[in-house]
């Protein structure tokens, strides 16, 4: 997570400490574009990876991953997981006095995987009755906690929301090739930027693409020109897999690893991962 920001006159800075937890949010353009199957994805995605180089003896220390849910409402990462939230909505209506390493430990809920979730049972009218200060202090802990966060970024318009988008090192706008997908994307993008100024820049990806062109189909230069940006990445259509990891409460990469789904997201992944961590790999 990047430097600290100030969101509004009555709420406290997001003092994300430098050299902590490296982030990434998403936040969908509109609903039902895949936003919180990505979110699940990439996150297992760096799990996998991090498993996979860490030595036996170290993979007890310290959680590496971590997947926050921000959506208290309609949030669905613990479905899609297939686990029981640890935390309630009341952990988070109250002083953020008691929000420390050991709060958090106690209150995530671990995947088969190795990837840690922090979400809450879906409570109605969820997002309007959380303290936004103890959600930027639960943020603060967890990036002292972990290598990793992605955070799947409800859509709607709240203080925590624009604290957690500033304090990432990467944002990602997930849209689909349609009118209405991209008019949204270009709003919250122009939106979002104009709100954080220099501490943020809107990455654009196109979820459910198909790559073959179709006559009277939108394409990937449509969009560009309706957004004037560039898009980061494509990450294909791929129902049948979704679908299927989605019932049975697992990650795509579980259900079908080689899919092109899957395939996109690691390419999508690891070109989100910072710099360094890259060069390491490459090393090796």
């Amino acid at each position: 997570m990047t430097a600290s920001i100030m969101v509004n006159n009555d709420m406290p800075n997001a003092s994300i400490p430098e050299n902590h937890a490296h982030c990434i949010s998403v936040m969908g353009a509109a609903g039902g574009v895949g936003a919180t199957s990505l979110c699940v994805q990439i996150a297992h995605n760096m799990a996998l990876e991090s498993q996979k180089n860490t030595n036996r003896s170290e993979r007890t220390k310290e959680p590496r991953i971590c997947l926050i849910d921000l959506d208290f409402e309609g949030g669905a990462c613990s479905h899609h997981l297939d686990l029981a939230p640890n935390m309630s909505i009341s952990d988070l209506t109250g002083s953020t006095d008691g929000i420390d390493r050991a709060f958090v430990s106690a209150l995530t809920s671990t995947h088969s995987s190795g990837l840690d979730l922090i979400a809450t049972p879906n409570s109605l009218g969820g997002n309007d009755i959380v303290n936004p200060s103890a959600i930027v202090s639960l943020l603060d802990v967890v990036s002292q906690i972990y290598d990793h966060i992605v955070i799947d970024v409800p859509r709607y318009w709240r203080p925590w929301n624009i604290a957690a988008i500033g304090a990432s090192d990467r944002f990602i706008i997930l849209a689909e090739l349609t009118i209405p997908a991209l008019h949204l994307a270009r709003m919250k993008m122009n939106a979002i930027e104009e709100k954080l100024g220099e501490h943020i820049r809107a990455e654009i990806v196109i979820n459910k693409f198909e790559r073959r062109s179709f006559r009277n189909a939108l394409r990937q230069k449509d969009a560009e020109i309706a957004l004037k940006r560039e898009i980061t990445a494509t990450v294909c259509i791929d129902t049948d897999t979704l679908r299927d990891a989605i019932n049975c409460g697992e990650p795509a990469g579980v259900v079908r690893p080689e899919s092109r789904y899957v395939k996109d997201t690691r390419k999508l992944h690891k070109f989100l991962l910072p710099d360094q961590i890259k060069g390491k790999r490459s090393a090796a």
